[in-house]
């Protein structure tokens, strides 16, 4: 049976979504190009991209790798006062 690995990539840099999937023809390959695509945009390897997200499926669809880089700054949740006693 023939074997395909899907390699999924998402980022976000400044205000643009970009998102692709690559066909690899082994697992080994499809593992090289995710690490790639990571080094090249995770980890603030660049400043302007602040989500990194690669995902890599089999035919059957189960998940083979998955890592998130989110470093999507969010305001801090506000506390209210405490009531007084």
């Amino acid at each position: 049976m023939e074997e395909k690995f899907f390699l999924e990539q998402i980022k976000h840099t400044g205000t643009t979504w970009e998102k692709g999937v690559v066909v690899k023809d082994t697992l080994n390959d499809a593992r090289q190009s995710f690490h790639a695509y990571l080094g090249a945009y995770g980890y603030g390897k660049d400043a302007n991209t602040d989500y990194v997200q690669c995902n890599i499926t089999d035919l059957s669809g189960r998940v083979r790798d998955s890592i998130v880089d989110d470093r999507i700054p969010r305001p801090e949740p506000e506390h209210e006062p405490e009531p007084e006693a």
